[in-house]
């Protein structure tokens, strides 16, 4: 074998440092014979690589996840398996060498930030969207239950309460009074809305709203709607003295 074929002159794939072997005797023949079993390089000798944790890999995704809990604050519940996949996948990189520190320790941050943060920032948005000494009624809710929806709104009827809902179309844009569902809707104006799920919205005089096709939250008073008596396509029911505000939360 010529010394330039000798393993100690094979050059590296990575660098030009010559790649040396590691002999490793295996078994041994006889004295005279000499044979000494010699182990390869592994791939992990060669080029330094080690596998990521899948572990590490499943926190950050969970950690980035969270982040949109801002937005959608049902997926700050994903906080929770983010921050212990990311604990157990520090465990194991350590324990068995492996790679993906950063992307642990990334997952561990986004999820215990935007889990702590996502709550509160939610809390925010529907304290400003209802006015003090009202309570949030889920209009929704009631106006989807058709066999009840008429007792659970007379159950309230004289009470402060904040609905929140759509503003149907109207021709004029400022509105001192206008009726409200809880899904959005059509937005042909010459579409007729069902009295039964929808409420009129009535402002303090002299105050008018622009009307819009986003969501919004109606703090007020509600009364029994005295038109309904003599037209069958008004609601029933009627928000007085009301403030129209944007709703960030819905429903």
């Amino acid at each position: 074998m010529n010394q330039s074929d000798s393993p100690e002159n094979i050059p590296c794939l990575r660098c030009d440092d010559s790649l040396k072997y590691v002999e490793e005797p295996v078994s041994r023949m006889s004295q005279a014979g000499g044979v000494v079993a010699e182990r390869l390089p592994l791939k992990e000798d060669v080029f330094g690589y080690s596998p990521i944790s899948l572990l590490a890999i499943a926190s950050a995704g969970l950690g980035m996840f969270c982040i949109l809990g801002i937005v959608f604050p049902w997926l700050a519940l994903f906080a929770v398996p983010g921050v212990i996949l990311g604990f157990v996948a520090l465990k194991s990189i350590r324990r068995y060498e492996l790679q993906g520190q950063i992307l642990a320790r990334l997952g561990i941050c986004l999820s215990l930030i935007f889990g702590i943060l996502t709550p509160i920032w939610y809390q925010i948005q529907v304290r400003s969207e209802t006015l003090p000494g009202y309570t949030r009624v889920n209009f929704a809710a009631i106006m989807q239950d058709r066999e009840n929806s008429e007792q659970k709104l007379a159950a309230l009827v004289g009470k402060q309460v904040c609905l929140k809902g759509y503003a149907l179309p109207r021709r004029d844009l400022q509105l001192n009074e206008f009726q409200m569902g809880y899904a959005r809707p059509d937005s042909s104006f010459g579409w007729k809305p069902d009295p039964e799920k929808t409420l009129m919205v009535q402002l303090p005089e002299g105050k008018s709203w622009k009307w819009h096709y986003d969501p919004i939250a109606v703090s007020g008073t509600l009364v029994r709607n005295p038109d309904a008596e003599s037209n069958s396509d008004a609601p029933g029911f009627k928000l007085v003295q009301s403030e129209v505000l944007k709703a960030f939360v819905f429903p």
